[in-house]
């Protein structure tokens, strides 16, 4: 890597090459901190040779390494698999770049789902910039589920709004619809139905949502909450086939509504329903979007 009596000039190639094989004997010794530096060795090497495809799979194993150490790293994790989706971006491999950040969630996502879930947004952003939302659907489900298993139903109802939302630049129609009723069972279930029924009203009339089997249970399930009709929310879950096609994670969070922690006629009374009263007038779609 540097200039020397007997080397006037850098062999990069070399010292990349070099570095990639210390790497790997460090890893089949266990050393997997010093493999990982190894890694950004190799990486340094291989981007000052403006191979930015070998750096960027170099900067790959270096996260593995880094993951393999307890506790991870989450900071250096990040940022390693930063470097490697701009060493793809730098390769014109856009799309690789963002698959390697998810990748990485994947990696950290039983030991350290903070990480992971950063990891994901980070990895959208850039399917997002890039217009590749036609390949970002499974990153964006994977992501709803994190937020739902973290029990931030809210952050994971927004998530679902902004897959819909790439769903409706790739023209994926059926995805959008399930994406926004997802949306809509994950504040039910946390008992928000006001922030449900204001987001039913932003949604309500997109293409694609509009006229879809998702919509009409979505409008059956908030009018069964303004009334505090416990028996039509269970019923309308029960009845809606396409509840049933939801992501695995909202679909079990459907089969729980209402959830018991949360008081149905209080969730009515909030959405200006029944008032605690379930033998109040069924709600109008006009009250609802």
């Amino acid at each position: 890597m540097k200039p020397s009596l007997t080397r006037w000039k850098p062999d990069y190639d070399q010292a990349a090459g070099l570095y990639a094989e210390a790497a790997r004997l460090y890893r089949g010794s266990s050393n997997y901190a010093a493999s990982a530096i190894a890694e950004e060795k190799s990486a340094e090497a291989s981007i000052k040779l403006t191979n930015h495809w070998d750096a960027g799979k170099a900067l790959e194993r270096a996260v593995e390494c880094v993951v393999k150490k307890a506790p991870i790293d989450g900071a250096t994790v990040l940022a390693l698999a930063e470097r490697a989706a701009e060493a793809y971006t730098s390769a014109n491999r856009v799309q690789v770049g963002a698959e390697a950040m998810s990748r990485a969630s994947r990696l950290v996502e039983d030991n350290d789902i903070l990480t992971s879930t950063a990891l994901l947004r980070r990895s959208l952003e850039i399917f997002t910039d890039d217009g590749k939302d036609l390949y970002a659907g499974e990153h964006h489900r994977r992501l709803c589920a994190l937020l739902t298993r973290t029990g931030e139903y809210a952050d994971a109802a927004e998530a679902c709004l902004k897959y819909g939302e790439s769903c409706a630049r790739a023209g994926q129609v059926h995805s959008l619809a399930k994406a926004y009723l997802s949306a809509i069972v994950a504040l039910l279930y946390s008992g928000d139905g006001v922030g449900a029924q204001s987001t039913y009203a932003d949604v309500c009339e997109i293409p694609g949502f509009e006229t879809s089997e998702e919509r009409e249970t979505a409008y059956k399930l908030l009018g069964a909450y303004r009334d505090a009709n416990v028996d039509e929310i269970k019923t309308t879950v029960a009845q809606s086939s396409c509840v049933r096609f939801l992501d695995v994670t909202f679909a079990k969070l459907a089969a729980k509504l209402p959830n018991v922690a949360h008081d149905a006629r209080d969730v009515a009374a909030a959405m200006g329903g029944a008032d605690g009263d379930a033998t109040d007038g069924d709600a109008t779609d006009d009250d609802l979007c």
